[in-house]
């Protein structure tokens, strides 16, 4: 069973990522790892360029993610649906202050497996960042992923 912190944790996944009341998030478990963004993002240097072949090789050289600012002459990145490390959940959920002279405090949830990571042009990359797609967007990348 995937361990969140808090129970609206779940709740804000279940609703983001599952399609159908058949779905179950532990389906989808793969997607997330509560370590430290350090250690992750450490891993991840480290397998960056071989998953960027393996993402190629799987859905080609093109940007899955297609916001409205996407351009693919700016070049490509790997991306993480879930993102490693994001405050959103702290502080449009919990509504929690920032700490003095910093940013809400982080939680840690993506994961660095395949499933989890996306091709995505810079200007993509880039305008995401920590944020997490909408959910038709994750559903599509993930219906030929998972399952």
């Amino acid at each position: 069973m995937i361990e969140f912190e808090f129970e609206e944790d779940r709740k804000f996944f279940e609703n983001l990522i599952l399609g159908s009341k058949d779905d179950s998030l532990e389906d989808y478990s793969m997607l997330f790892d509560f370590r430290h963004k350090e250690i992750k993002r450490r891993e991840f240097n480290k397998i960056r360029n071989q998953v960027f072949k393996e993402l190629i090789a799987q859905d080609g050289l093109e940007c899955q993610l297609h916001f409205d600012c996407c351009d693919e002459n700016s070049g490509y990145a790997v991306d993480h649906l879930i993102p490693l490390t994001t405050n959103k959940l702290n502080k449009e959920i919990r509504k929690l202050p920032p700490e003095l002279k910093k940013k809400v405090v982080s939680q840690y949830f993506g994961s660095n497996q395949i499933y989890n990571l996306v091709i995505a042009c810079n200007n993509c990359n880039n305008f995401k960042k920590h944020k997490f797609p909408t959910k038709d967007l994750i559903q599509k990348i993930l219906k030929n992923r998972i399952k």
